[in-house]
């Protein structure tokens, strides 16, 4: 399995779907065109049902963007705009 190595201008870290949810707890998704608008409510995590809260994930993100892989297959699962403001 090759994994990809580096996203450039994203942090790499292995979370679980809870850490995952914390770290979203207090985010907006954002959507649009480059992402330029932001949902009135916060992330709902019943719209990305292959987040689990005991599964491990291997994650890139940075202050605006977030890529979810499965951490045994290196499957993409999601790509989530955000914002924190």
């Amino acid at each position: 399995m090759n994994k990809r190595k580096v996203y450039n201008g994203y942090e790499e870290k292995y979370m679980t779907g809870k850490e995952i949810k914390d770290f979203l707890s207090d985010a907006y998704e954002t959507y649009g065109k480059h992402h330029t608008r932001i949902s009135l409510s916060k992330i709902n995590f019943n719209f990305f049902p292959k987040i689990k809260d005991d599964i491990l994930y291997r994650v890139f993100f940075n202050n605006l963007f977030i890529k979810i892989f499965d951490a045994e297959t290196d499957e993409s699962l999601y790509f989530i705009g955000y914002t924190k403001k």
